[in-house]
């Protein structure tokens, strides 16, 4: 069954990608932003400069055409694409003195179109203009794709006020200085002597992009050292490294259309985290006030989904971990941008959570002095498993005054572990903690952004997660996972807060619900951060607060960092009663050093 979805999946894709890469209609991107200017596919040409119409009678007059065109010599014999260049002139010391027909008035000076402007195309957060060595014709209008509009010839029975012998005389008969309106040496794109080509047919290297390569390569590394005061031990000095490396390389189309291929790697030191959860308190598999599982005749400690946390078991925190988080093809238009493979899906995407100018943060903290971090409001139902997502452009927001972006994902299962994330496989020992296992992952996410006129802006999402519950164990049920998020800015200050709640793939009592705020303000090099964040696990009977307050300064592109981070939670315990909480209480004095690129 997974393998024809997968097979589905990636044809499908395939398609897509397929049609969006040989389509000739020009698009640009904006990823995920749409360029609220004007696309280049919405730009018409500008028409070339009309030659003026003269009212006298019987004087020189401009033909009229469909297209602007250019009074160039007329043809006199040979093939399509071939004009004559002017007759040769004698030396201005030969040339007899010119006389003008009977109200002549001189041809104008035809100016080519001016060249088009470099166009910003957004999606790859790149200034992109088309590459091209393409000149004016000297005779007709040249337009990108066409073929160039030739004048009509003099027997059309258009001969701008001579008879036919008149205007061959005329053209003949030039003055040096009249003469240089068509030099013979100033040819136009494919013209050589005797005549003029049209424009080369681009090859398929060129309509694929390979000639305008882009790579880009971005992350941080971040280190610090506390002075952490722990819970049942002395105060110990606890170092962390945060590394995380993402690299793309793509191909953009003339028409803006980018596509390509990521990985993302990471890599961390922190002794006691092992992704987000982990085993908390002390209650007992067997014992019926603690969160069971029947599974084949056995007790077992149920896991929650999202929180990952549970009671009893081996512990599966690591000091060290290394993992590929990320390794994708994409494709990124003006109609919004494709991912397939291994990345994260619409619904983290789109979650927001409160500002953190340092490593460590009251929620959703990739790194944790402690190991007693509980919180995060992030929706990621499939992690970085494998799956195929969509954002779209920021839409409407010229038209209602509210920017909207839209997102959509599917996942197969949400299996992957790395440093972050980690959902595996059941294990079959006795002890071992059992989770429900979610496949065909669907996450949809909404955007809204508004920017007033005295700079301050908002931004709230909305995301929502399904995912169906593989085992049949009646103690699980479908996964579903509830987010929102607020982010406000005005200058320097930045406020945040956001709500994550999810069922945890657990039937009946098994809610994980967290929520955060956040505020950064930083006015110059110097910034400040104060963060608050609360959970409770019905599955690991866990409730938690903690908070972040932190100083920073910028030296360069290197960030330096001290503050504290705080943690107190209540865990589950055994006594003779029966289940007590036990409370755990958590201080890091910490310093810390990094920079992004």
């Amino acid at each position: 069954m997974v393998s024809a979805k997968m097979f589905a999946l990636v044809s499908v894709s395939s398609v897509l990608t397929a049609i969006s890469i040989v389509s000739v209609a020009q698009t640009g991107t904006s990823s995920p932003f749409a360029n609220k200017k004007a696309k280049p596919w919405e730009q018409q040409a500008a028409p070339a400069p009309q030659a003026p119409t003269n009212t006298a009678p019987n004087q020189y007059q401009a033909q009229p055409y469909s297209y602007p065109v250019q009074n160039a010599p007329a043809a006199t014999s040979g093939p399509e694409w071939q004009v004559q260049d002017p007759a040769p002139q004698p030396a201005p010391s030969q040339q007899p003195q010119y006389q003008a027909p009977p109200n002549y008035a001189p041809a104008p000076q035809y100016r080519g179109p001016a060249s088009a402007p470099a166009q910003n195309y957004s999606g790859s957060t790149q200034r992109y203009a088309p590459q091209s060595s393409q000149t004016a014709p000297t005779s007709g209008t040249y337009y990108p794709g066409k073929k160039p509009v030739q004048p009509a010839p003099a027997n059309a029975g258009h001969n701008y006020g001579y008879a036919p012998q008149q205007q061959q005389q005329h053209y003949q008969q030039l003055s040096p200085q009249q003469t240089q309106q068509y030099p013979p040496q100033q040819r136009g794109y494919g013209q050589q002597a005797g005549g003029l080509r049209g424009p080369s047919k681009p090859t398929w290297a060129q309509r694929l992009g390979f000639g305008n390569v882009e790579t880009s390569f971005t992350g941080h590394v971040k280190a610090g050292v506390a002075a952490a005061d722990l819970p049942g031990r002395n105060v110990n000095a606890e170092t962390i490294v945060d590394i995380d490396l993402r690299g793309e390389v793509s191909a953009i189309t003339d028409g803006g259309m980018e596509y390509g291929a990521g990985l993302r790697a990471r890599a961390q030191r922190d002794r006691y985290r092992r992704g987000f959860g982990g085993r908390v308190g002390d209650c007992a598999a067997g014992d019926p006030a603690c969160s069971n599982v029947d599974v084949a005749g056995t007790q077992r400690s149920i896991k929650g989904h999202t929180s990952q946390f549970y009671t009893s078991g081996p512990e599966s925190r690591r000091e060290t971990e290394v993992a590929l988080e990320g390794a994708y093809l994409f494709l990124r238009s003006s109609y919004g941008d494709v991912v397939l493979g291994r990345d994260d899906g619409a619904a983290y995407l789109f979650s927001l959570g409160a500002p953190s100018l340092v490593a460590v943060n009251a929620s959703n903290s990739p790194v944790d002095y402690t190991g007693l971090d509980s919180v995060k409001t992030y929706n990621d139902p499939s992690g970085f498993s494998e799956k195929i997502t969509y954002t779209s452009p920021r839409l409407l927001g010229d038209n209602i005054g509210v920017g909207v972006q839209v997102g959509a994902s599917y996942a197969l299962n949400a299996k992957a572990c790395g440093v972050d994330y980690c959902v595996k496989d059941n294990l079959t020992g006795v002890g071992e903690p059992f989770a429900p296992e979610i496949e065909d992952v669907i996450e949809v996410a909404l955007a809204l952004d508004r920017t007033f006129d005295n700079g301050l802006s908002i931004e709230a999402t909305g995301t929502y997660a399904r995912g169906s519950e593989a085992t049949g164990n009646n103690a699980f049920d479908d996964l579903q996972a509830y987010g929102a998020g607020l982010e406000l800015k005005y200058g320097p200050l930045v406020f945040g807060t956001s709500y994550l709640n999810s069922n945890n793939g657990v039937a009946g009592q098994g809610n994980y619900n967290a929520y955060d705020a956040g505020i950064t303000y930083k006015p110059n090099k110097w910034g400040f951060t104060a963060s608050y964040g609360h959970a409770d696990d019905d599955v690991a009977k866990l409730t938690s607060d903690q908070g972040v307050l932190a100083v920073s300064y910028d030296i360069g592109k290197y960030r330096l960092g001290t503050g504290l981070q705080y943690v107190n939670r209540d865990v589950p315990a055994l006594s003779p009663t029966g289940r007590i909480k036990n409370k755990e209480e958590a201080y890091a004095l910490f310093v810390e050093a990094g920079f992004t690129f």
